[in-house]
């Protein structure tokens, strides 16, 4: 099973469930790109609520709204959970700073916010969280692992790879192992 942790929890009883970090994405649309590169811009620094931003429009222009550019900003922590107007506002005072431009005509075309988007790892933290529960039923996701994109995609292999050792397949003879079952 590969969700995130409160699936899991749901689906699986027993399986604990871990404290979470929320994060809301917001995404403007601007008349102009107010960057000409593909750049993610790491804040640094506590005068507002974005941890990063990018122009998503110069990564892929597809995305943006016909003629605009589109900016992406994440919010991390308690920040993420403030009413949209209020994030918004506080957002842009930032986002005029960073990119050193004015953001009064940017509009906000939608804010994603999720209150369980990161697992929690507070001391001591079991990066190693089991993937096998019983013969026949693995769990995966970056509540096994670290709280990471990375940690999702290792705890995947860590149970694929119990998986295999479950069914008797070696590494390396997995895809020929499979086919011919």
């Amino acid at each position: 099973m590969a969700t995130g942790a409160r699936t899991a929890a749901d689906l699986i009883p027993g399986l604990r469930l871990p404290g979470f970090h929320p994060v809301t994405i917001l995404h403007h649309a601007a008349d102009e790109s107010p960057l000409r590169d593909a750049s993610l811009i790491l804040t640094g620094t506590r005068r507002g609520p974005v941890a990063h931003t990018t122009v998503a429009s110069e990564v892929d222009p597809d995305r943006a709204p016909l003629d605009r550019a589109l900016i992406t900003s994440t919010v991390l922590g308690a920040a993420a959970a403030l009413p949209v107007r209020e994030l918004d506002r506080m957002a842009r005072a930032q986002l005029a700073r960073v990119y050193d431009t004015s953001t009064t005509a940017w509009r906000l075309l939608a804010a994603h916010h999720d209150a369980d988007a990161v697992p929690a790892m507070p001391a001591p933290h079991d990066v190693r969280r089991p993937v096998r529960l019983l013969s026949g039923l693995y769990v995966c996701g970056d509540h096994r692992d670290t709280s990471t994109v990375q940690g999702a995609l290792f705890s995947g292999r860590r149970a694929a790879q119990a998986l295999l050792r479950d069914l008797g397949i070696r590494p390396g003879q997995g895809s020929q192992a499979l086919r011919a079952a």
